[in-house]
């Protein structure tokens, strides 16, 4: 499962199952995709991967 936390609001969200594949595979000359956060707009997001669904729990009320 794909998470996602905004650094600037706190906001916490569920993205959906991961592609790491896809979100791996970059070239060098090529910048990675941003994320915008639905609340306040920011581009500071970081993704977390969770392992299943009891981590995704775990992270989204914040006790990761």
């Amino acid at each position: 499962m794909l998470c996602a936390h905004c650094q600037r609001c706190g906001r916490r969200s569920a993205l959906g199952r991961a592609d790491t594949d896809a979100i791996e595979a970059h070239t060098a000359d090529e910048a990675p995709p941003r994320l915008r956060c639905d609340m306040c707009g920011g581009r500071r997001v970081k993704l977390f991967h969770a392992r299943g669904p009891t981590e995704m729990l775990a992270f989204l009320t914040g006790r990761i």
